[in-house]
């Protein structure tokens, strides 16, 4: 199923991250909510630094700092697994329409309850209904 804004939003805000990866850390610029983690030394490591950022102006300021600084960098997004992943981005699914699909079984659910509740009250209406559940199961 194509997802919609909403979904994608939802995807981006609570389920991407975006790390960036550079040699030295740049001097000024970096946010105090993006993580930053030292990897570990092997002889196949192209990069010593990862940070973390969850906000798209989070991933712009770090950025700015590492361009006006010329260092070399490499971003990557990845998806993390929160407990709540399964609830707001289902594989395959929109979260978007399962809730419309939701509000819609609701309320019907809420018109059949309510005309059940006035037929209920009606008791001429019920003498009529009772009379004619009886003439069926007679004949």
């Amino acid at each position: 199923m194509q997802l919609t804004k909403f979904d994608r939003w939802l995807r981006e805000r609570f389920i991407y991250r975006t790390h960036i990866y550079t040699m030295r850390m740049p001097e000024a610029g970096i946010p105090s909510t993006v993580m930053v983690e030292e990897l570990e030394d092997s002889p196949t490591r192209k990069f010593r630094f990862r940070m973390v950022a969850n906000a798209d102006h989070d991933v712009a300021a770090v950025l700015t700092a590492l361009r006006e600084g010329n260092q070399m960098f490499a971003t990557r997004i990845v998806e993390t697994n929160p407990w709540y992943r399964s609830i707001i981005a289902p594989e395959g699914k929109s979260f978007f329409f399962r809730i419309v699909w939701i509000t819609i079984a609701l309320i019907g659910l809420a018109v059949v309850i309510i005309l059940a509740l006035r037929v209920m009250a009606d008791e001429t209406l019920m003498k009529q209904l009772k009379e004619s559940l009886n003439l069926f199961m007679e004949g």
